[in-house]
């Protein structure tokens, strides 16, 4: 086919190195899409963001696509609208930085942000004051205050949820504290989950700076509080906030141990949530005995961090914790099950042992240490409330032992009824969905 000279606003402007990338001509793409015709496809990993993926997407008829090509379409379009979002952002701080004028006005960009440029976004983008304010707020964050987050949002590697993550995360850190935050984050976060990054970015605050994590820590503990809130439904929300990690770790525990010994029993057709709720209620009220099942509290940290140093450890179910946390979790509940996972720099485990009063099962003990969430790529439901997944079936003659089997969540374990397979190979979990997808988990530690 012949190539069509392109218009000099679609020219791309990264040289000859990019040409590859932009085998894409305004006539393969205005020609039409047909079933046999899929040689523009390929490129659609290949194409950043910007006006030639812009065109592609465009052009394609999903319809005459397989399902395995409609996901590789979705991944493309979620990149390009990242992308856009960050444009978006850049357009919103820009002007707020505008001088005042009118359409025949030169371009003029002041010192400092126009106080009340928040309702200049207003009317144009129909937003309330608030929204307009947050929008603005957010967008300054992220552009000037961690550009890196930008780029990689204009590079289509995150989503906005992803860049706010960085913002809520890091807001307490000095500015150069929180852009090391961002630079040793980058090269992973396209692979994770929101609750992932949430989980990373508060280890490496707390490891950055583990005297100002210990301040927050207490200061949000002084600031304890239980708020009742009703809803518009006529129920109300009960709230705790400002618990030590480890008192809110025991609630917990004794709930779940409550639930786990009733659910076989129970016929009132209760989710799992709800009888949590019943309990936690039957509980302050005294309509329940204490006592119920403690569970298990599933340690990381290193060795150091045991000997009394400052490296962050990780509590399954919660998160990562100060160091002077996880020491006092492990001091200060000694009617609890306790594995305790040591860890190398790089949080792989290298000796579990317990303290405990009553053994725990081996196998799942295990397990939890070395694989300590669900292996569906993205999961963090905790492995001690997982289901234990043989990797052959029981039924195929899989055995059951401790390298034979991995956590997975009750919704996750099903998936494999549902056109999904899963192998575990050198320490990788490989899953297959339906539509010829491939993803790995690897190592998905705290």
């Amino acid at each position: 086919m012949e190539e069509v000279e392109l218009p000099g606003w679609l020219v791309p402007s990264g040289g000859s190195e990019d040409e590859e990338a932009y085998l894409i001509t305004v006539d393969e793409l205005a020609s039409g899409w047909e079933s046999s015709d899929r040689h523009v496809l390929p490129h659609v990993e290949s194409l950043p963001p910007g006006p030639f993926l812009a065109l592609l997407l465009e052009f394609v008829d999903r319809s005459k696509l397989n399902g395995h090509d409609v996901v590789r379409l979705l991944k493309a379009r979620e990149r390009q609208k990242a992308h856009l979002e960050a444009g978006s952002m850049a357009d919103m701080v820009e002007v707020a930085y505008s001088a005042p004028g009118d359409a025949d006005s030169g371009p003029e960009r002041l010192q400092a942000q126009v106080e009340y440029a928040a309702d200049e976004l207003r009317p144009a983008l129909t937003l309330s004051r608030r929204a307009a304010e947050f929008r603005l707020s957010d967008a300054t964050e992220i552009t000037e205050r961690l550009p890196q987050v930008w780029e990689l949002l204009d590079a289509g590697g995150i989503d906005v949820p992803r860049a706010r993550a960085f913002c809520a995360g890091t807001g307490h850190l000095p500015e150069v504290t929180a852009r090391s935050v961002v630079a040793r984050l980058a090269g992973v976060v396209p692979k994770l989950t929101v609750g992932q990054l949430k989980h990373r970015i508060r280890k490496l605050c707390i490891a950055v700076d583990p005297e100002d994590a210990a301040r927050r820590e207490k200061t949000a503990h002084e600031d304890r509080r239980l708020v009742i809130e009703p809803t518009p439904e006529g129920t109300a929300d009960l709230h705790l906030f400002g618990l030590a990690m480890g008192d809110a770790r025991a609630i917990g525990r004794r709930v779940n141990g409550h639930m786990l010994s009733l659910k076989k029993e129970d016929r009132s057709g209760r989710t799992h949530d709800q009888l949590r709720a019943d309990i936690a209620r039957d509980l302050l009220l005294g309509d329940l005995a204490s006592g119920g099942g403690r569970g298990l509290v599933d340690i990381h940290l290193s060795a150091s961090t045991l000997d009394g140093g400052t490296e962050p450890g990780h509590v399954g179910g919660v998160g990562p914790v100060t160091a002077e946390t996880a020491r006092h979790i492990v001091e200060s509940q000694p009617g609890a099950d306790h594995q305790i996972t040591l860890v190398d720099e790089n949080g792989d485990p290298t000796h579990i042992y317990t303290l405990s009063r009553r053994a725990t099962k081996r196998i799942r003990k295990h397990m939890a240490a070395l694989q300590p969430t669900c292996t569906f790529p993205g999961c963090v439901a905790p492995a001690e409330t997982c289901d234990y997944d043989h990797h052959t079936p029981w039924s195929h003659g899989g055995e059951t032992s401790t390298t034979s089997g991995g956590p997975k969540c009750g919704h996750d374990h099903t998936l494999k009824d549902h056109g999904w397979t899963h192998q575990r190979t050198n320490n990788q979990d490989h899953w297959t969905s339906p539509l010829g997808h491939t993803y790995i988990t690897q190592g998905q530690s705290p």
